[in-house]
């Protein structure tokens, strides 16, 4: 049998990557060009995306040239224990979307983008808000009368209708329409959608509409905060402390929040027996899929069909 020669190893000549910006190049506008092609088609996501794309490079301060796994391990590693972990790990899935947007004009060298890998957190569900919790809430707003009409307005919109918090302190009054209903922009993804209240909101939201009018209102917003001798619309933060302070009028122990509400609006019609497919058009989400994780465990025929074998078994019993 003829040996073959062994072939000289070839080896690959290492060039080194300069960690210098190019003359025209620094952080910031190496962000700015992420950010002016993530906003060519997703402008919220774009505003969005700001904060951890230049956290990712002030920490580098690279080019994407230099950027190796040990910068993507020391970032993500950076923001354990500071944050919670959905918000580490929205954070890593937006800086891993930032370099592949550097990877795809070939300029990401010694990252193999494919290590850089993120974490799936498991986060804690909200808390969904019950039926006595939600009456205890309403009675004791009631009883503080005309000052806390605005509080007692965003606790029951935010029960019938499931909307978001932020989709909620941005309503307008001129959004109201005469049949209990709103046409809003869904927060996440820009489209439009109808939201529903039933009549015992509707006449706290007139009530509210002409408490505004009478005080001279300065903006169309429908819940607004004073602010020196002008006013804004609700803060996320601020409709989270009007929940909390509801909670603490009430006498509730519970820790809830607005989104306590969302959650318990889905299981709401989960027991109706209102498709998957038609609640995620209600609520605004794009999918059926992020849907099922919380209409599972409140319809009713999951919880018959999973009984039935014990049915079967005592048919069994008996027939034996």
């Amino acid at each position: 049998m003829e040996r073959t020669k062994n072939r000289p190893h070839r080896m690959t000549r290492y060039v080194p990557v300069e960690s210098v910006f190019a003359p025209s190049e620094d952080n910031e506008s190496l962000v700015r060009q992420y950010l002016e092609w993530k906003s060519s088609y997703a402008p919220p996501a774009a505003r969005m995306y700001a904060r951890w794309v230049r956290r990712f490079q002030a920490a580098t301060n690279k080019a994407p040239e230099a950027v190796t796994l040990g910068d993507w391990t020391a970032f993500a590693r950076s923001l354990d224990g500071r944050f919670a972990p959905k918000s580490v790990e929205f954070a890593l899935n937006i800086v891993h979307n930032y370099l592949r947007f550097w990877h795809e004009q070939g300029r990401l060298r010694r990252l193999p983008l494919y290590l850089a890998r993120v974490p799936k957190a498991i986060s804690q569900s909200h808390l969904a808000i019950s039926e006595e919790e939600y009456r205890r809430m309403v009675a004791a707003l009631r009883k503080e009368g005309e000052r806390s009409l605005r509080d007692l307005a965003i606790v029951m919109m935010l029960r019938d209708t499931g909307m978001r918090v932020g989709e909620l302190a941005t309503l307008e009054i001129e959004q109201i329409e005469e049949d209990a209903s709103a046409v809003i922009r869904t927060e996440k993804t820009v489209r439009r959608r109808r939201v529903f209240w039933n009549q015992d909101t509707d006449d706290v939201i007139h009530n509210l509409i002409v408490q505004r009018i009478n005080s001279g209102a300065q903006s169309d917003w429908l819940f607004v905060a004073k602010r020196g001798d002008g006013e804004s619309s609700l803060t996320t933060r601020m409709m989270q402390r009007v929940v909390q302070r509801a909670c603490k009028l009430a006498g509730l122990e519970r820790h809830l929040s607005p989104h306590s509400f969302r959650h318990a609006y889905i299981h709401r019609q989960a027991k109706l027996g209102t498709p998957d497919a038609i609640i995620a058009q209600l609520v605004g989400h794009s999918t059926t899929h992020t849907i099922a994780h919380y209409t599972k465990l409140s319809r009713p025929e999951f919880s018959e069909y999973g009984r039935r074998q014990f049915a079967m078994q005592s048919e069994l019993a008996l027939a034996a």
